[in-house]
């Protein structure tokens, strides 16, 4: 039995008198139980691939480390907490140099709300994360208000780090929150069995099909980004599989009538691995290039392929070598000038050698080119590399959709003055192009149905069907990546 004396004694002995009055006190004024809660969130991990030898990306995925903001003194072993308009390339090769373990950027709500120099930041932090590998763990989150109020939390314990004194740092951590960043599951593996789809077809000409030129129309449907689930591709390239599409459904009904069946081939490739250097259409031109039983491509006029054409009121043909004056591919430019000109766009060429010592190719036609195949890439893009392919700002709101159905009319027009030799009133008007009942409603009244607002009906439907969920050519799972 236990008495009072005693209890006095052991603590005598055993326990300095100091710590017998503070820890009652430090147990009453702490704010919170040592763990109070766990918050679960959805988070989108960095894209992981290798190509040609080249690792890229996150090549980590586990967490279980304590959080920092970027303004903490050292963030050594620690998950940092920044929001994108927040991060820089330099800031964020800072905090690899000092040994973060991990990587959480915030996201806003509303990605189309940022301003373009916003927009052209993050642009660039998408390829400072990309362009090499790291070790350390990266996702992004878009910040709810939980986050928000974890994220605010976090960074009154990284100035608790930066106290002026010790009593300083103790009084405010006793008044702040910690936490840990833990992302469960298993290290990501190396997915061997990855293979990727294309989607081709073919409208032959009238004859002997074997005996007819060719021109093939090429889109790479997939999409990249920083993180796999955010790559939408809503210009690039939704817009160009969209046209695509277009152009399939319109020759695919005048072909199919005697009085408008051309002496003409026409392809149609929906290709895949278009961010992975162009793998779909490597594998396109090996199928039938290198295949001696398929003349499709013996005979090429030209391949034309469209890429980011949902924006905008300039088209850039971009060629590797200028087409010769009276080449199909030269008479399919002037097309191209006449229509734009008819539709207020304004349509330039653009010239680009290869560069035979890069590893990728900036444009899809590069592909062809290299087969001795005339070919061009028709884009708004001034270049390839202005990153606005392949981001996560890329979405279905950046579409303006009357300057794609614009832009897609320019497209069909040019594509059918150059396979028939002339205007395509006449088409239209004959009835052999089928539009929506509605449309065909509104125009009753008119001698001739106008192009653009007929796309009008069409296209929105064909672009949010395609667009409405992520397209991403890398395929990641929760075992592993590519």
């Amino acid at each position: 039995m236990w008495c009072d004396s005693d209890i006095v004694e052991v603590l005598r002995n055993s326990v300095p008198y100091y710590l017998v009055v503070a820890l009652p006190l430090l147990i009453l004024i702490s704010p919170v139980p040592v763990v109070d809660a766990a918050a679960e969130f959805t988070v989108y991990r960095l894209q992981q691939y290798d190509l040609h030898g080249s690792a890229h990306g996150s090549r980590s995925s586990l967490v279980n480390v304590e959080a920092r903001t970027l303004d903490a003194p050292s963030l050594a072993r620690r998950c940092v907490l920044a929001r994108l308009t927040d991060l820089t390339p330099s800031l964020y090769q800072q905090l690899i140099s000092q040994g973060a373990a991990a990587l959480l950027v915030l996201l806003p709500s509303n990605l189309l709300g940022l301003s373009e120099d916003q927009q052209k930041l993050v642009h660039d932090v998408e390829e400072a994360m990309l362009d090499s590998d790291t070790q350390i763990a990266v996702y992004l989150a878009f910040e709810t208000k939980e986050l928000t109020e974890i994220y605010e939390a976090v960074r009154t314990s990284t100035n608790t780090d930066s106290a002026s004194s010790a009593a300083a740092a103790m009084m405010s951590s006793l008044s702040s929150d910690g936490y840990q960043i833990v992302v469960g599951g298993s290290q990501s593996k190396l997915i061997t069995d990855m293979s990727i789809a294309n989607v081709q077809g073919k409208l032959s000409g009238y004859g002997i099909e074997e005996q007819l030129p060719t021109i093939a129309v090429v889109a790479h449907y997939d999409a990249f980004g920083a993180a796999p689930e955010l790559s939408w591709g809503g210009d690039s390239n939704g817009s160009g599989v969209v046209i695509l599409l277009e152009l399939a459904r319109i020759l695919s009904r005048l072909y199919s009538s005697p009085r408008t069946h051309p002496r003409l081939n026409v392809a149609f490739l929906l290709s895949g691995g278009g961010y992975i250097n162009y793998q779909g259409s490597k594998r396109f031109l090996e199928d039938h290039l290198d295949a001696s039983d398929s003349p499709l491509l013996s005979e090429t006029h030209f391949t034309l392929c469209l890429d980011t054409l949902g924006n905008g009121s300039t088209l850039r043909l971009h060629v590797s070598k200028r087409p010769r004056e009276t080449s199909p591919g030269h008479n399919f430019y002037q097309a191209l000038e006449e229509a734009g000109k008819a539709s207020g766009v304004e349509v330039e060429m653009v010239h680009r050698k290869i560069n035979l010592q890069e590893d990728t190719q900036a444009w899809e036609h590069e592909k062809y080119s290299m087969r001795r195949l005339p070919a061009f890439t028709l884009s708004r893009l001034t270049g390839p590399k202005t990153g606005e392919r392949g981001s996560i700002l890329d979405t279905t709101e950046s579409i303006d959709i009357d300057s794609l159905t614009r832009n897609t009319a320019v497209v069909v027009n040019a594509l059918l003055r150059h396979i028939y030799n002339t205007s395509i009133d006449g088409i239209l008007d004959d009835g052999l192009v089928s539009f929506p009942v509605p449309l065909l409603m509104r125009y009753e009244e008119s001698p001739r149905i106008d192009l653009v607002s007929a796309l009008s009906c069409i296209l929105p439907f064909h672009f949010f069907h395609f667009t409405i969920t992520p397209r991403k050519e890398i395929e990641l799972s929760s075992e592993g990546h590519t």
